[in-house]
This record gives C-alpha cells, structure tokens and sequence, in this order.
C-alpha cells in the first residue's frame, strides 16, 4: 500500500517521488497501481511513459502516449514527448508529424523547434537542423540540449566556427552542472561527449573514466534529452582509444560490452578490432 493509502493519488505520489530519485522500477510499479485504481487519471499515465522512456522502452512508452495524445490532444507536454519517444525509435516521420503539429500552434515552443532540429538530422539535412536549431535557442535560450544539438549539426553541415562555438559553450554549462552534482554520471557523459565532437579525444577519454566510476550496470541515465546506459560509458571510452590509435585497449573494452549486452554494436566493433 502507498504511503498515503490505497487510492490511485497516493500512488501516484509515490510513483512520482521514485521517478524523481530514480527507482524507475518502483515508481513504474505504483504508477501501474495508480493506473488500475482509476483508468482515468491521465497524469499517471502520461508520467508512466516518461518512466519507459528514461528505461529504454521507446515502444511501450510511445503506446501510452499516443492513447493519452488521443484522449487528450490538447496535452502538448504529452504530445512533445510521444514525438520524442518515436524519434528514439526511428520513427522519424510520426514523429515529425507531432513535432510540426506543436510548432505550428506554438511557433516559439523550443522543445517542438529542437525536436525538429533533430528530425532534420536523422533525414541528413543539416543545415534544416541548424535553422532550427537556430529557432529553438531563439525561443528557449542557450540551454544544455540546445547547444549540443547546434553543434553536432553546425559540424557536418559545414560550419566549423559555430560548431565550435556551440560545443564550448555547452561544455562550461555541462562543466557548472558537474559541479553541482560531482558524484552523479551524467555531466561527464556529456562533458565527454562535447570533447569527443570537438575531437578533443584526451579530455573526452577523462570524463567517460570519470563517468564509468560513478555509473552503474542496468540503470537508466537521462539529462537535457539524452539517454545512455553503462555500456554506452565504456562504448564511447572504447571510440576515443580507436581514435587515438590505441586498438589493443579498445579491444579490451569492446571484450568488456560483450560481456554486458552481446548485441551492443560498437561493442561488437570495438571487439572485432
């Protein structure tokens, strides 16, 4: 029984409060609780399908959501992420569909803009995904998801000097939120990440370490929009050792992420080497 009684609000709250500190799975289990005391109570459902989502289940995430969209098609929040929860399966048509369908009601909702920024990177269009990319920061500000988002396309589309420009600046943000949380894996993902585009491949070798040391097997991790798990650390460690020219550690490496998830193909790359 929940902390607050058998009812679905109470589970609800509980659920919620799992989410936050991360039990996905406890706070999956009173979400579905909540769920089978009252059918109706949208919330539940909607924060149930964020859950799927930070655990990697894009399907069923995306199942709950369209049923919600459907129910509730005024629910932009739970419209933006049932397009983001389709983007991440490859969906990418039903996905822009539902991003476009926002901004074209809200023209200046960032996340509908940024969810654009990434459709057009998906379909090759990089200098599509720096215009709107471009629109988002615009309208939301130079966030995080933003300026990654800027430089990863502003690079292949032929824009050095913004590329650039954006990855630096993401990389002192990135640099404050690992100060605030120094024991939580995410900002040295990114961080790692941001140095691994700017191939700056030493200090992006850093932070993945730094990463590794404080994530931990079969835990979902999520921040400003990106999702990664245990064996994507060692996965993006083993990339920078290739790049570097040191084949024999990433092999290693790659032995390692065969081990934990046989189908990971950079693992499978990486183990091939």
């Amino acid at each position: 029984m929940a902390f607050g009684g058998d009812n679905a609000e109470s589970y609800y709250d509980e659920g919620l409060t799992a989410s936050m500190r991360g039990d996905l799975a406890r706070a999956v289990q009173c979400l579905e609780q909540a769920i089978h005391l009252d059918r109706s109570f949208v919330p539940a459902f909607h924060l149930l399908a964020k859950c799927y989502m930070r655990m990697g289940h894009g399907e069923r995430a995306a199942r709950i959501l369209d049923s919600v969209v459907r129910e509730r098609p005024d629910q932009t929040a739970a419209r933006l992420n049932l397009a983001a929860a389709l983007l991440a399966m490859g969906d990418i048509e039903r996905a822009e569909h539902h991003f476009t369908q926002i901004a074209t009601a809200d023209p200046a909702n960032g996340r509908a803009l940024l969810g654009l920024s990434r459709v057009r990177m998906q379909q090759g269009n990089w200098r599509g995904a720096v215009n709107m990319a471009q629109a988002a920061e615009r309208c939301a500000g130079p966030g995080i998801a933003v300026l990654l988002t800027l430089g990863r396309a502003a690079k292949p589309a032929g824009d050095l000097e913004l590329a650039t420009k954006a990855l630096e600046e993401a990389d002192a943000l990135l640099e404050k939120s690992v100060e605030l949380n120094p024991d939580q894996p995410e900002g040295y993902y990114l961080r790692g990440e941001v140095n691994f585009l700017m191939d700056k491949l030493g200090t992006a070798l850093e932070h993945f370490r730094r990463a590794e040391n404080r994530a931990e097997r079969g835990k979902t991790y999520t921040a400003f929009g990106e999702t990664f798990f245990y064996v994507d650390v060692l996965a993006k460690q083993g990339l920078c050792l290739q790049r570097l020219g040191r084949n024999g550690p990433a092999k290693e490496i790659g032995i390692r992420i065969a081990e934990i998830d046989p189908g990971h193909k950079i693992g499978q790359a990486l183990r091939d080497l």
